[in-house]
């Protein structure tokens, strides 16, 4: 399957400028949450002018931007391991990875909480659904907005705003990525109030979600497990008020139905359960932004195995043809739709889930595994005049104009084979953009450029720490009365400016400039172009 590569072994400095770009593009996107509306639920800050078109700029960079990212990752992997050999390649990794993310478990991601909960705390003149933007934003596209909001709406017990929806004429009967109307919502966090609405409003009692449960099966779920999605989700959730609650309801739902409903007892006791450890691992938030970090760690370690094992079974070379010509998509857009598939997404949201627990979902794993594996083939295809990135124009401007619009009308369907149609479209869009992406950059940055350089190595470090800086700097700027573009540039000029005056001063020449990019080398000629070729290239490897 990984044959002896006649690949030439120099760097590919426009991927290299294309991964800091990626990696730019995460300050960006975690820039523009707090401008989300009804992002609160998720998202320590909302602004009090969101509008819903930064929901749409951010669909719009997640579908693509980490599945980029992985497939750069195998190409680098691969090469790291043809040049230096299995050894040194993970040798490296241990060093450019797995420890600096160590680190960032112990300082970043503690301060992450910690600035959370602070901004958090701190009371807002915004509305629990943000305020419309100037310009008549909300107006616009009401409806997604409206229903990324009643989900938190419900789960936070505000009744005057569930009201106002269903005066509106919201969908009663509308259903997250799971299945759960927001009846199950209701009875699983124990909101009396809120169900008794619904149930006036012929909420259906026979719905079930993707685990074949009616909303008062809930009403039975253990405290232990109603705690944790509670705490995942920062949705205040006090034992006794949830229980009382679910008998509430309970008794309602009796009374309209005739019929016997239990609920969990309040003096019940959470029995232990295989379950809930296997939930723990995998929905507690451990890696937060980071989580990339741990994927490339498991894949890094997959494909030492792999190497080892292809070198005893007589598996043979995937053809060039099927990874450089248009056949790719043949196989690439099936395989991938599959795993995009079984995801559960939140609602309103486009492209592939996020895993940031210490024991990976299934198919977000195997969903990245299968660009990062399309990176290893790509490199030992030995694409000198990047064929995959060959009428780049034309495939970015079919992503961006036809299939990334048409994934957004299908996530919302409710139709018969929606859910298949759109999982093609967005691993369609995903592929599409990707190798769009690689063709524009092969175009505009495939020199050596000391700039580019700088800007590929500090990118490493603007991500990591990013996330505390562009919290508390969102909380800020959150309830002045600016048009929120000219808050979004404060955001995101504001946060750049100051991780990139502590890369250079703090990090650059420092133990953790070499432990993230490694050793920089003295240009040793006095030519200005030629040590800018040397500058381009003074760090001895990529992180990825």
């Amino acid at each position: 399957m990984i044959g002896t590569s006649s690949s030439a072994l120099s760097r590919r400095h426009d991927l290299d400028a294309l991964r800091a770009f990626a990696m730019l593009l995460g300050v960006v996107l975690h820039g523009i949450m707090s401008f989300v509306p009804g992002i609160g639920l998720i998202w320590a800050v909302e602004d009090s002018h969101a509008s819903p078109w930064y929901g749409v700029l951010l669909s719009f960079i997640h579908g693509w931007r980490m599945p980029l990212f992985f497939l750069v990752s195998g190409f680098f992997t691969a090469m790291l391991w043809r040049k230096r050999g299995l050894r040194e390649l993970i040798s490296h990794r241990f060093k450019r990875i797995f420890i600096p993310m160590l680190l960032a478990l112990f300082t970043i991601i503690p301060l992450t909480w910690v600035v959370s909960g602070y901004v958090r705390s701190q009371a807002t003149t915004a509305t629990a659904g943000g305020t419309a933007d100037r310009g008549g934003a909300e107006n616009a596209i009401p409806t997604p907005a409206s229903e990324i909001k009643i989900w938190g709406d419900v789960a936070t017990a505000d009744q005057a705003a569930v009201e106002k929806y269903l005066a509106r004429g919201g969908d009663i009967q509308l259903r997250d990525p799971n299945g759960a109307t927001p009846l199950h919502v209701a009875c699983f966090f124990g909101r009396a109030n809120i169900a008794e609405l619904l149930l006036k409003s012929n909420a259906s009692l026979i719905a079930l979600n993707n685990e074949g449960k009616r909303p008062d099966e809930l009403l039975l779920i253990d405290w232990g497990t109603t705690a944790f999605i509670a705490n995942l989700f920062q949705v205040p959730a006090e034992r006794i008020n949830v229980l009382k609650g679910r008998e509430a309801i309970a008794t309602l739902i009796s009374e309209r139905t005739g019929r016997k409903i239990a609920s969990l007892p309040i003096d019940s006791e959470d029995p232990f359960r295989l379950s809930s450890i296997i939930n723990l691992l995998m929905y507690f938030p451990l890696f937060g932004h980071l989580w990339f970090l741990w994927f490339l760690c498991w894949y890094v370690c997959i494909f030492a195995l792999l190497v080892k094992l292809l070198q005893v079974l007589p598996i043979p070379r995937v053809s060039p043809r099927w990874i450089l010509s248009a056949r790719r998509f043949l196989w690439l857009i099936p395989l991938t739709a599959v795993p995009q598939f079984l995801m559960a997404r939140t609602p309103g949201a486009f492209g592939p889930d996020t895993s940031v627990g210490l024991l990976p979902f299934p198919a977000v794993f195997a969903y990245y595994a299968l660009f990062f594996g399309f990176g290893v083939l790509y490199f030992d295809a030995d694409d000198r005049d990047v064929a995959v990135g060959r009428g780049f124009w034309w495939m970015l401007t079919v992503a961006a104009l036809l299939l990334f619009p048409l994934g957004l009308r299908l996530q919302g369907s409710t139709a018969e084979g929606a859910g298949i149609a759109s999982s093609i479209v967005q691993v369609s869009y995903a592929w599409m953009m990707s190798f769009g992406m690689i063709g524009l950059f092969h175009r505009h940055f495939q020199a050596p450029n000391s700039w580019l350089r700088y800007l590929s190595d500090s990118a490493y470090w603007l991500y990591l720490a990013h996330i505390p800086l562009i919290i508390y700097i969102q909380y800020l700027v959150r309830d002045l009365p600016l048009l929120s573009g000219i808050k979004v540039s404060i955001v995101f000029v504001a946060t750049t400016s100051m991780l990139l005056l502590s890369y250079h001063f703090l990090v650059r020449n420092t133990w953790l400039g070499v432990l993230l990019n490694g050793r920089r080398h003295s240009p040793p000629s006095s030519n200005r172009e030629e040590r800018m070729v040397v500058l381009a290239s003074q760090t001895d490897g990529e992180f990825n």
